[in-house]
C-alpha cells in the first residue's frame, strides 16, 4: 500500500487567488489549487526549458541571479536526500544503477563528481 511509498522529495503548491479584483493586499484571501509532487520544477530554471519556441534552450540560458538562487533550492533539497539516503538502506545504495545508459546531451550544470563520493546517484 502507499504507507510503505516514500514521501517525493520536493513539493510545490498552486495557489489560486478568491479575492475580487481591488482587494488590498492584507486582506486577500488565498486557496491551494493543488498539490504537486511529480514533474516539479524549479522556476528560476525555466529559461532552460525546451519547448516549440526555444527548441535550443539550455543551462546556460539561465541568468547568473536565478541560478544561484536555484543552487540554493538544490542544496536544500541534496541536504534532505542525503539524509534520507543515509538511513535506512543496508546496502552501498538503495538501487543498482550500474545498468544506466547516458542520454544527457552535455554536463552543463553538473558540479565536478567528488572524489570519494558517499553515494552515487542518477538525474
Amino acid at each position: 500500500g502507499l504507507e510503505r511509498e516514500p514521501i517525493p522529495l520536493w513539493w510545490t503548491t498552486d495557489f489560486i487567488l478568491a479575492s475580487p479584483v481591488g482587494t488590498p493586499s492584507e486582506d486577500e484571501k488565498w486557496i491551494v489549487g493543488e498539490f504537486n509532487c511529480s514533474c516539479v520544477g524549479i522556476s528560476k530554471c525555466l529559461a532552460a526549458y525546451c519547448q516549440d519556441t526555444t527548441p535550443k534552450a539550455s543551462y546556460t540560458d539561465i541568468s547568473a541571479e536565478d541560478l544561484v538562487e536555484a543552487d540554493k533550492y538544490g542544496d536544500i533539497m541534496g541536504k534532505v536526500a542525503l539524509k534520507i539516503l543515509s538511513t535506512g538502506f543496508s546496502s552501498s545504495g538503495p538501487v543498482d544503477i550500474s545498468s544506466l545508459s547516458r542520454v544527457a546531451k552535455d554536463d552543463f550544470g553538473l558540479y565536478p563528481q567528488p572524489g570519494k563520493p558517499l553515494f552515487k546517484g542518477a538525474l
